[in-house]
């Protein structure tokens, strides 16, 4: 059943149709695109940009973005690209490899810079000082040609000096890696011309186009891999200046650079790019990212940096997956999301080399799963590509089922750097982290079947038999599973037994391997016995102080590297856990996490405070979660606290956190397998950080799209697309009604009360929901 409630846009780009728009009554097979655009009228549409001097260009402690496309990435003005997938380095020293940026093209002027969010692109703007011109740099990796850099430069005459204007170029950088065995350079004539009219000075589409591919030095594993990594890469020639003809009123050049495992591939889209017009090939680009932004977005009032860096955290995130329009016209590769994104990499280890980890399922996946189950359905691709590799790994250790690595790259196999073994041997309640994001997916989607075709089924249930294997039970002690030889997300403490976190997670895992077996129809349906194992799995539980110790041992005063313990009761969202509980695992942890920690920490403190009500200790925390890791006008998000510490530059992981704490704290939603929860907060909880109004637009859930708004004193849900039948319960004890689309969708919810949205009728037929309780 369809029922149109919305508004869609239809976005023509060259040979594309991302959406069409549906009558009354028709039934729908687009993806929803759109909300009512009022919204954005909220907010000052100049918090888009962000914007600087150049002069920050002579100040290292002064970050510039990470601009990618899902499918390459790299840092303005640095030296190196990155494509998805490539990687050199045996073992523990794989890393992504370095491509040298041939788009890498500045000219020496001071211009001013900015970061246009809505467009997806970096600008420089140069007037200079007898104002007789002006010149607009674009640079932006293209969204939807997602093998290309663009390059566009434009200088336009102002007043009425006709003399010849010519602006020198910085060299081009040298094409080397110490990472791919390049062939040489070879160089063909081009064989499109860009456009109909007659050539200009700035036209370079008949300049020579410069080609070179080679393959990476070394195999991550030779039982995976038997070869490198083939890449190609094309560009244009780039003269030594920029010239406005004497008499001209204006000119444009435009350059490109083209990367692809496939050198055919890579030949295609930059022939495609150089074929359309200045205009086209921005065009088709920009409306990808209006598209985004006018379906998903967070609007806040009162606090203008908060605003900003919402943004900037949501386009930096968003920007490392590929917009599905792109995917589909050509896929691949798609190789997961590293705590620094697709733009850094490397052998610096404070990049973390492109690899993945917990990051990816715990702080990122939630949030992107939110804005769009596409998102989710490629991330939980890449780790059911992984998925051979783990079962083996489990057998070598001794285990059944499947164990993800901590670190992963392209094959699947360890990569964590061998000057960290202890992660690699102990941090093993990733792979129970990987069964929640599953659990994610299907609370917001209950798509049975494309959690069946995307592997989700068997990866849920080999996970299971993973946590099965893993557990001993103590017959002299507790009478009660244990789970020794771990190390939860607070990396100070390895080998540790019975990591609070670590064991509810795997209890989770062991309910949700056998809810999969179930709604997925697995082949006999035996009893594994899994969700009796999750029951008897010991929480480690302090009776007299009433907290959770987070592991067996631990003394309350002992420093911790992150939050661990307090992580329970959000994101896990453990089932029965008791206020004065949850208020003293952080009266007990927070003083004792050190400031050099992550993020992280401080956002989950905020979200957890915010469940029982202390919304100052909550403001705290959620102003420390962002406000010393966030640098420069570009809202860069730096590992660490303080500009003289390193770290991870452009750290996700940290945005990811943050990013949870305002849509699953201050914006009170929820995700459960069964229904989608928002909570209306307080005036002063909104207010202590200085917020007057937040809103969320493009709330993906059921098919249905839906935008929260928080004032304080109130909350409304608000329904602009709608496909099936859905209710809402708003606060306890009321009857569930119908959610229903005549002219508006609006739902007030007042403050203090649960909104719950369901399925109309129960999704998952004869399959009961897990408990998730352990320790029974």
């Amino acid at each position: 059943m369809s029922i149109v409630c919305r508004l869609l846009v239809s976005i023509i780009i060259p040979g594309v149709v991302l959406a069409t728009a549906v009558t009354e009554g028709e039934q729908s097979i687009a993806r929803p695109s759109s909300v009512t655009s009022e919204s954005i009228t909220t907010v000052d549409k100049r918090q888009f940009e962000l914007s600087a001097s150049g002069e920050i260009l002579h100040d290292p402690a002064t970050p510039l973005p990470t601009l990618a496309n899902g499918h390459l990435g790299f840092t303005v003005y640095e030296d190196a690209v990155y494509l998805a997938g490539l990687y050199n380095g045996a073992g523990g020293l794989s890393h992504r490899a370095r491509i040298p940026n041939m788009a890498n093209i500045q000219l020496l002027l001071p211009s001013d810079l900015t970061l246009d969010l809505a467009r997806g692109l970096f600008r420089s703007d140069f007037a200079n000082d007898g104002r007789s011109f002006r010149l607009t740099h674009l640079l932006y990796p293209h969204a939807l040609y997602r093998r290309v850099i663009v390059n566009q430069f434009t200088i336009e005459r102002v007043g009425t000096n006709d003399e010849n204007i010519s602006l020198p170029m910085m060299p081009a950088p040298a094409f080397t890696s110490e990472d791919i065995q390049f062939q040489p350079i070879s160089t063909h004539d081009a064989r499109v011309h860009r456009s109909k009219s007659p050539a200009q000075p700035g036209d370079v589409s008949g300049d020579p186009i410069y080609q070179s591919c080679g393959t990476t030095l070394q195999v991550e594993n030779a039982t995976y891999q038997n070869r490198g990594r083939a890449v190609c890469v094309l560009w244009n020639r780039v003269p030594e200046r920029l010239v406005l003809g004497a008499g001209k009123r204006n000119v444009t050049y435009r350059f490109l650079m083209a990367v692809d495992g496939a050198e055919a591939i890579a030949q295609t889209e930059f022939e495609t790019a150089r074929a359309l017009t200045d205009d086209a090939l921005l065009e088709s680009h920009t409306s990808l990212w209006r598209s985004f932004w006018a379906r998903s977005d967070i609007l806040i009032t009162g606090n203008e940096p908060l605003q900003r860096t919402v943004r900037a955290s949501l386009y930096y995130l968003v920007s490392n997956i590929p917009f599905e329009a792109s995917f589909t016209v050509r896929s691949g590769p798609f190789w997961g999301l590293s705590p620094t994104g697709l733009g850094r990499g490397g052998t610096n280890l404070d990049d973390y080399e492109g690899h993945s980890f917990w990051d990816t399922e715990v702080w990122m996946f939630p949030v992107l799963n939110l804005i769009d189950p596409w998102y989710s359905r490629l991330l939980i691709s890449y780790r059911t590509k992984m998925l051979p590799t783990a079962k083996r790994l489990a057998q070598e250790a001794g285990y059944r089922g499947a164990r993800f690595p901590w670190e992963s790259a392209f094959t699947g196999v360890e990569v964590t750097q061998p000057c960290c073994p202890a992660v690699a041997q102990y941090g093993h309640h990733i792979t129970g982290d990987i069964s929640f994001a599953l659990r994610h997916y299907l609370g917001t989607t209950h798509d049975r079947e494309g959690l069946r075709q995307l592997g989700g089924c068997e990866m849920a249930q080999q996970i299971a038999e993973f946590w099965s294997s893993r557990v001993r039970f103590n017959y002299t002690g507790s009478e009660q599973y244990d789970i020794p030889a771990v190390m939860g997300p607070d990396e100070d403490h390895e080998n540790v037994t019975n990591n609070a976190y670590t064991n509810v997670v795997a209890g989770y895992a062991l309910y949700f391997g056998e809810f999969a077996r179930c709604i997925c129809e697995a082949d006999g349906r035996d009893d594994k016995g899994w969700s009796d194992i999750a029951r008897h799995i010991k929480l480690p539980y302090d009776e007299i102080g009433d907290f959770h110790p987070q592991y067996d041992g631990y003394l309350a005063s002992t420093v911790i590297k992150q939050a661990d313990a307090v992580l329970i009761g959000y994101p896990l969202q453990y089932p029965g856990l008791k206020a004065y509980t949850r208020w003293n695992d952080l009266l007990i942890y927070e003083p004792v996490t050190r400031s050099t920690g992550p993020a992280m920490s401080w956002s989950m403190y905020a979200v957890n405070h915010l469940d029982i009500d202390n919304y100052r200790e909550a403001a705290q925390n959620f102003n420390r979660s962002y406000q010393p890791y966030v640098r420069g006008p570009f809202r860069v998000w730096q590992e660490l606290e303080g500009a003289a510490q390193h770290g991870a530059q452009n750290f996700l992981t940290g945005a990811g956190g943050f990013l949870q704490a305002v849509l699953f704290g201050y914006a009170g939603l929820r995700v459960y397998l069964d229904r989608l929860e928002v909570k209306a907060h307080y005036p002063q909880e909104l207010s202590g950080v200085g917020m007057e109004q937040l809103q969320v637009t493009g709330i993906q859930y059921l098919g249905a799209l839906i935008t929260v708004t928080q004032w304080g004193d109130r909350a409304e849900v608000r329904v602009t697309h709608l496909d099936g039948e859905l209710t809402i319960e708003l606060g306890d004890g009321n009857a569930p009604v119908a959610v229903v689309c005549n002219r508006a969708c609006k739902y007030p919810v007042n403050k203090g009360v649960t909104a719950i949205i369901r399925a109309k009728a129960y999704p998952y037929g004869e399959c009961e929901l897990p408990k998730d309780v352990i320790g029974k």
